[in-house]
């Protein structure tokens, strides 16, 4: 198993998704937190569960993405390094996601 890393945007992420959801229903905020960080720490363990999708641009070559367990709309975008799993960004789906990664 390898171990998951969060960069600092995929973090910020997390607490902005944590945020906005707490808005309405701070128990279903803690819900999704605990998926997303399930779902990263699934991937540690099996790197090759996610989609890699096809970028346009070649830096993004190696990049898979994982919608997370309990709630699909939310997406782990993620690579798999030699000795790590590094967790990009968490980002919603229904969210313009190709200008992300261009």
């Amino acid at each position: 198993m390898k171990p998951v890393v969060f960069n600092p945007v995929a973090v910020d992420d997390l607490e902005e998704i944590v945020n906005y959801i707490s808005q309405d229903n701070a128990v279903a905020a803690e819900d999704v937190r605990r998926d997303l960080l399930n779902t990263a720490e699934a991937l540690g363990e099996q790197p090759d569960l996610g989609v890699r999708p096809r970028f346009s641009a070649p830096r993004f070559a190696g990049i898979r993405f994982l919608p997370a367990a309990q709630y699909p709309n939310y997406l782990l975008f993620y690579r798999e390094l030699a000795d790590e799993v590094e967790v990009l960004r968490i980002l919603h789906g229904a969210r313009n996601l190709p200008p992300l990664f261009e």
